[in-house]
């Protein structure tokens, strides 16, 4: 295998693992409570974030650049009735 095989494979394996892991933990939060909790999800996304950024530099900074964005993304999809609610 190449090394521009590597990288890809390298690359596509970081933004998996970070859509791995913020959806499960977006769907484990909606499951367990009645009123989703927003903040929780994005300080662990957070979190998460700078301490990889921390330890690792910016070797993983695709990793951090879409658990960044998922996070954003699952804020909106799973609060859209409190964001968007008609009174």
């Amino acid at each position: 295998m190449s090394q521009y095989g590597r990288e890809e494979l390298r690359m596509l394996n970081q933004v998996l693992l970070a859509v791995f892991i913020v959806t499960d933990y977006a769907y484990f939060l909606s499951l367990s409570n009645t009123a989703f909790p927003w903040f929780a999800l994005a300080g662990a996304s957070l979190g998460l974030a700078i301490i990889v950024l921390c330890w690792s530099g910016t070797k993983y900074l695709l990793f951090n650049v879409a658990l960044l964005l998922l996070t954003a993304l699952y804020l909106l999809v799973y609060n859209w009735g409190s964001i968007f609610s008609i009174h």
